[in-house]
């Protein structure tokens, strides 16, 4: 279990029903070794509950925000996890994931630019099938954990090429010069202003998409969020090259 993803989830006590829902669906990557959840009813007597959850929090690979009106209300909640996720998110230390479990105003929430879970950002409690709903969310997590761990295996694999340092021709040796470094920190910056807008976008059509009650424009806007996801799935892919060229 020691490769295992490690996935926190940040929820509101009112939301505990939920949250078990979700725990249930994600049960098989747990029994595959792919993910340790944990969650702060894990913290056994006697410890000190804020030092429990600051601990798991900092050390989490993926943080799941089960957003509510309840999440929203919390001062825990909001204040202290969902502030810490988010700057170990901009660090690229953790992947934020907000899960929508309920219709609430999340508009202005510094998640706000990331990508939600259920598909389109549409809220569990909405879903006619509940279990669906939980699936798709079970289903995107699964694919972030992929996500990471290829980019794990990529980044840990030694390169084959054991060609001494000193016979290597000028500028092909890995060894970034100041000039070509300064370059590809320029183009990081760039994307990611890209990624931050298309991220914004993408959480403006998710609740566009939440209120709209017209079936023909719904099938429009689904049509805007996929192209919208492709666009910031490539940006997160580019962003995740140049990472590694500075590395």
């Amino acid at each position: 279990m020691s490769n295992a993803v490690k996935v926190f989830f940040s929820y509101s006590h009112k939301d505990e029903a939920l949250r078990d829902e979700l725990a249930t669906h994600l049960s098989m990557m747990k029994r595959q070794g792919v993910i340790e959840a944990w969650h702060d009813r894990e913290i056994s007597a006697g410890r000190e509950w804020a030092n429990e959850i600051d601990d798991n929090l900092d050390i989490a690979d993926i943080i799941l925000l089960l957003v509510s009106a309840n999440f929203l209300a919390s001062d825990y909640c909001y204040d202290k996890e969902m502030t810490r996720a988010m700057e170990r998110h901009e660090m690229r230390e953790a992947r934020v994931i907000p899960i929508i479990l309920k219709p609430a105003d999340w508009n202005g929430a510094p998640f706000g630019k990331l990508q939600a879970l259920p598909k389109n950002a549409k809220p569990v409690t909405t879903w006619q099938d509940q279990d669906e709903a939980f699936l798709n969310v079970a289903q995107g997590i699964r694919r972030v954990v992929e996500e990471m761990a290829k980019s794990n295996t990529s980044s840990s694999t030694p390169a084959k090429n054991t060609t001494p340092a000193t016979s290597s021709p000028s500028g092909t040796s890995g060894v970034l010069t100041e000039r070509q470094r300064r370059r590809w920190e320029q183009e990081r910056d760039s994307v990611q202003e890209q990624y931050d807008l298309v991220s914004k976008k993408l959480g403006l059509l998710g609740k566009a998409y939440a209120i709209e009650t017209d079936v023909s424009t719904k099938l429009k806007l689904e049509v805007q969020i996929q192209d919208t996801q492709t666009e910031q799935n490539r940006l997160d892919r580019q962003l995740e090259e140049i990472e590694q060229k500075l590395l």
